[in-house]
């Protein structure tokens, strides 16, 4: 896990607004667990209610933990943890509202994790092709349907991908 360590290790969560009132350090602590859990755990992303996402509006640390999943999503972590971080960072690229302070701020958190999910495409490319697990493929599938600006490749990813994909998808 030296990607996702090096990711998280990257980032001043010190100075991250969390939506519970403290500064984010917890978060990355939060992140690594995620990244060993199993199936035998129960930890999920359930645990970033709260802090990075509060129902549907994302908060500040949202943005560094996009590049975070992306780095998990490139690193050795169990298919378990990886179908999470998947769906995490698609709940943070689908969100559609904005945080009473980013919105103070200026700022719109969910373009800035878009944004930031952009350079991990080939990433969410290759987690449908791998078929490893069907809620893996659904989330890296959906989350590209967001932020992919080349529809024809999506597309043509969608056909070829086949029976990879669940059936309400193809």
């Amino acid at each position: 896990m030296k990607l996702l360590h090096l990711e998280i290790t990257r980032h001043d969560w010190s100075r991250e607004h969390c939506a519970c009132g403290r500064s984010a350090t917890h978060v990355a602590d939060d992140l690594m667990r995620l990244a060993r859990a199993d199936e035998s755990s129960g930890f999920g992303t359930e645990i970033f209610e709260g802090h990075v996402f509060v129902s549907s509006f994302v908060h500040e640390p949202a943005v560094p933990v996009v590049s975070v999943a992306l780095a998990a999503l490139a690193d050795d972590v169990s298919d378990y943890a990886r179908a999470k971080f998947l769906e995490l960072l698609l709940f943070l690229v689908g969100d559609d509202g904005r945080s009473e302070r980013a919105e103070r701020e200026g700022r719109d958190l969910a373009a800035e994790c878009a944004a930031a999910a952009k350079p991990g495409i080939w990433l969410l490319y290759a987690e449908i092709f791998s078929g490893r697990r069907a809620d893996a493929v659904a989330s890296a599938y959906e989350t590209l349907s967001l932020i992919e600006e080349d529809e024809e490749r999506l597309d043509l990813a969608r056909v070829a991908a086949g029976e990879l994909l669940p059936w309400d998808l193809r």
